[in-house]
C-alpha cells in the first residue's frame, strides 16, 4: 500500500503523513525523498531544494545547472526512479513531490489535504513570526509553485478532486482525526483492491446501490450483474 499525500501550504500535511505512517508502521518519505535523490546524484541535499516542488525560470535553471552540474530534468528523472523504487519495495507514505501523478496503481491511496485560508494563515504564523498579510502572501506563493510544478511536469491540475481518492478539509477536522480517516481508507483499500477502471467499478457500484435500494435501470443490472 502506497499512500500519497498532496497538501495545500500550511495544512500540517507533513505531520498528518507522519502520523499515518506511525499508525500503520510503514516508512514515510518527505524530505527523506529529497535526501535519497541527492544521494543518487552525489550532491548535497540543499542543492536540490531549488528544484523541489518548484519550476525554475530558464535563467535560474541554467545557473543552477552550471553550479551543480544538474538541472530540473535530471532531478525529476531521479525523483521518478526513486518513487518507483519505493513503491516496489512495499508500503510507504509519500508526501508531495508529485507522487500522486507518478504512482498510479490499484493499491495506491491518493489523499489531498486542504483547509480554509484563515486556518492556514494561523498555522503559518504559529510556525513563523510574521504578520497575517505576509503569511497569506507566502502561502499563496507556495500554492502557486506547487500547482505550476504539477502542471509543468505532469500536465495535471493539483487541486482537481478527481485526481484523489480522498480529499480532507481541515475546517472541522483535527490532524489526529485526519490521520485516522486516512488509515481507515487505506485499510479499506487494502481489503478491496478495486481496480481504478470504470468498467470494473460499475458492477460493484450497482451491487451497493441495489443493497441500499437506490434506483437502477433493469437493463443495466442485467448487463453488469446477471450472469449470462
Amino acid at each position: 500500500m502506497i499512500i500519497t499525500i498532496s497538501r495545500e501550504a500550511a495544512t500540517n500535511g507533513g505531520m498528518i503523513g507522519r502520523l499515518v505512517a506511525e499508525r500503520l508502521h510503514i516508512p514515510v518519505y518527505d524530505r527523506e525523498l529529497v535526501d535519497e535523490v541527492a544521494r543518487r546524484l552525489h550532491v548535497e541535499p540543499t542543492i536540490l531544494t531549488h528544484f523541489d516542488e518548484t519550476v525554475l525560470n530558464p535563467v535560474s535553471s541554467m545557473l543552477w545547472e552550471w553550479r551543480a552540474s544538474i538541472n530540473e530534468q535530471i532531478y525529476r528523472r531521479y525523483l521518478t526512479h526513486a518513487l518507483h523504487r519505493i513503491a516496489a519495495e512495499g508500503s510507504a507514505v509519500v508526501i508531495g513531490r508529485g507522487a500522486t501523478f507518478v504512482l498510479r496503481c490499484p493499491d495506491c491511496l491518493h489523499v489531498r489535504i486542504v483547509a480554509p485560508i484563515a486556518l492556514r494563515v494561523a498555522i503559518y504564523q504559529t510556525i513563523y513570526d510574521v504578520t497575517a498579510h505576509d503569511a497569506e502572501r507566502a502561502i499563496h506563493k507556495e500554492d502557486r509553485e506547487k500547482a505550476s510544478f504539477i502542471r509543468t511536469v505532469y500536465n495535471a491540475a493539483i487541486a482537481a478532486p478527481e485526481n484523489y481518492d480522498l480529499v480532507l478539509n481541515l475546517a472541522s477536522t483535527l490532524p489526529e482525526a485526519a490521520a485516522d480517516l486516512i488509515v481507515f481508507a487505506a485499510q479499506q483499500r487494502a481489503h478491496t483492491l478495486v481496480q481504478p477502471d470504470p468498467h470494473t467499478l460499475l458492477p460493484a457500484h450497482i451491487t451497493e446501490m441495489l443493497r441500499h435500494r437506490r434506483p437502477v435501470r433493469r437493463e443495466i443490472v442485467e448487463r453488469h450483474i446477471v450472469p449470462r
